[in-house]
């Protein structure tokens, strides 16, 4: 009875190792086809932009410049505040110690 399991646990064994090692190769074809298509794309892109870049030169269009932002207008003195004293009941200022 022992040599029964004892086959039917080398089985099972043998069995997990075969699904394992497909599944591995699985694993790479998709890795290689996913590394393919990236190339492919990239490539495409890249040509793409090569493609542009020269219509633009030829048409003598100057790429435009990054908008700025709008500054805040400075504040004179007038226009500030100056801070809160802090309260008289609190001697650290609020804080903990």
């Amino acid at each position: 009875m022992a040599d029964l399991k004892n086959s039917r646990d080398q089985s099972r064994l043998e069995k997990a190792a075969r699904e394992d090692g497909s599944a591995w190769v699985h694993y790479e074809a998709e890795a290689e086809a996913v590394r393919k298509k990236t190339a492919r794309l990239r490539a495409l892109r890249l040509a793409k932009e090569a493609a542009d870049k020269s219509a633009a030169v030829e048409k003598g269009a100057v790429p435009k410049k990054a908008t700025t932002r709008r500054m805040r207008p400075v504040k004179s003195a007038r226009d500030s505040v100056p801070p809160a004293a802090p309260p008289a009941d609190q001697p650290k200022g609020g804080r903990r110690d």
